[in-house]
């Protein structure tokens, strides 16, 4: 091919490709994911704090919790017993009444 084929190829893709780019960037901008009720909903964050209650809360004294645990021993697991006892089981007979 020569230079002349291929830069008639490139060209026209170049443009291309410029306006797929420029135009996910225009519906991008312009749709909202947000929905309505969404957006009523949303309030900014006042950049003010309250410092005086933030120095108040500073001031407080550790308070020690109402109920504590007073045995140091734990309380133990119970265990269960996994072994089965497969001379107990019952079984079907095909009429529906069970062999012991």
């Amino acid at each position: 091919m020569k230079k002349q084929e291929i830069l008639i190829i490139l060209i026209p893709t170049l443009i291309f490709v410029i306006a797929w780019i420029g135009f996910n960037i225009y519906d991008n901008s312009i749709t909202s994911t947000i929905s309505p009720q969404e957006a009523t909903q949303i309030n900014p964050i006042k950049p003010t704090f309250n410092t005086k209650a933030i120095q108040e809360l500073k001031k407080r004294e550790r308070v020690e919790p109402y109920y504590q645990e007073t045995s140091s021993n734990p309380t133990p697991i119970p265990t269960i017993d996994l072994k089965l006892n497969l001379t107990k089981i019952n079984q079907a007979t095909t009429g529906g009444k069970l062999n012991k």
